[in-house]
């Protein structure tokens, strides 16, 4: 995705960019702001209207770029549910939201972490339930569970640590 207003490496930076919009009176570029980094219209409209002091919240910013890596990415199915589950461990943790809303990290690292574990941790699916569901026989199938993909993620976004 093009940012026009530039990438930002915190909230405060995406505060500022939109206060200097609003105190020009540019509303076409306060929503094209907020557009790019996945801040709804209701929010921008919220914000002119005084009823918030600032574009976004910590919380709204990591969101936002949440939603807007899972849609560049076409998220479907467990992948779509990782990313979610990477939105929820951001609420109540201001180390998270920060985290994510780092430039230099993407959701994108974090699934291909998630992923590559489940490659290495295959577990052995007992015969029964492979016959109940009527599948092809396998014996194995890769998991990555929520302990762990919760300890790549903050890992990753709050520690800084490199998950690939």
């Amino acid at each position: 995705m093009e940012h026009r207003f530039g990438i930002f490496d915190t909230v405060d930076e995406l505060n500022r960019a939109a206060a200097a919009q609003k105190a020009e009176g540019d509303e076409e570029a306060l929503f094209a702001l907020a557009a790019e980094n996945g801040i709804c219209r209701e929010d921008v409209e919220g914000y002119l209207d005084d009823a918030a002091e600032e574009l976004a919240t910590p919380l709204m910013a990591a969101i936002g770029k949440l939603d807007m890596e899972g849609a560049e990415l076409g998220l479907e199915s467990q992948l779509k549910d990782w990313k979610e589950f990477v939105a929820a461990m951001c609420a109540g943790d201001l180390d998270m939201c920060n985290g994510v809303f780092r430039q230099d990290r993407c959701l994108e690292d974090v699934l291909a972490a998630g992923l590559r574990h489940a490659s290495q941790n295959r577990v052995r699916v007992p015969d029964s339930i492979v016959r109940k569901a009527g599948v092809p026989q396998i014996s194995y199938i890769g998991m990555t569970g929520r302990d762990e993909l919760r300890r790549i993620a903050r890992e990753y976004y709050v520690q800084g640590v490199s998950v690939l």
